[in-house]
């Protein structure tokens, strides 16, 4: 009779394993090789389900993508309207401010690099910057909900404002060495959020 294969239990294996290498060596030490070994397999299994560093890294931010919406999602738990600090903890999910979240920015980062050569990237890169974009309107909306928002203030015009300014903060704190630190970036954030409030 045929060995049956649990695949999900295989590829949150795999998954586990480009995490710990990539956590322990940065994203730029993942490869087939790296992962297959951590995972205590041969690069030929793994390439059953990764035939390429492209796969591998969209497997990544698909990774990324989930555990950040649970984040957030975490934050607004048992609230039945959003708060000034639960907003402030959401933009801080979208930032590099701790090595977990640091990865997942350099998974990002791979994506728009790959998506120049790559069709598939470059699908993913569109899907997950409007995600991005998404989750940054929701923000804006909810302030504008709690009337944190200025009076006159245009909610797509905020909306690119802010987005724009996570992205400059993404950079500036994955620089090496860093331009900002974790207080210096949640400060911004929370001074940005502040001038939001006025006309």
């Amino acid at each position: 009779m045929p060995k049956v294969v649990d695949h999900a239990a295989r590829r949150a294996e795999l998954a586990e394993a480009l995490w710990r290498v990539a956590l322990r060596d940065g994203f730029t030490a993942v490869t087939v090789r790296s992962v297959a070994q951590e995972a205590g397999w041969s690069a030929g299994a793994l390439r059953h389900y990764f035939p390429d560093k492209a796969e591998m890294v969209l497997f990544a931010m698909d990774l990324v993508a989930q555990e950040s919406a649970n984040r957030i999602q975490t934050v607004y738990a048992g609230m039945q309207e959003a708060t000034p600090e639960a907003i402030q903890e959401h933009l801080e999910q979208l930032l590099p401010l701790d090595a977990t979240r640091r990865i997942e920015s350099e998974v990002w980062f791979a994506v728009v690099a790959l998506a120049h050569s790559d069709e598939r990237a470059a699908v993913r890169r569109t899907q997950i910057d409007g995600m991005i974009h998404d989750s940054v309107q929701s923000i804006v909306l909810a302030l504008d909900g709690i009337g944190r928002l200025g009076k006159g203030r245009e909610e797509a015009a905020e909306t690119k404002r802010l987005h724009a300014l996570l992205d400059g903060l993404v950079l500036q704190l994955l620089a090496e060495p860093p331009r900002l630190s974790v207080e210096e970036a949640r400060g911004v954030v929370a001074r940005h959020l502040e001038d939001l409030r006025h006309p």
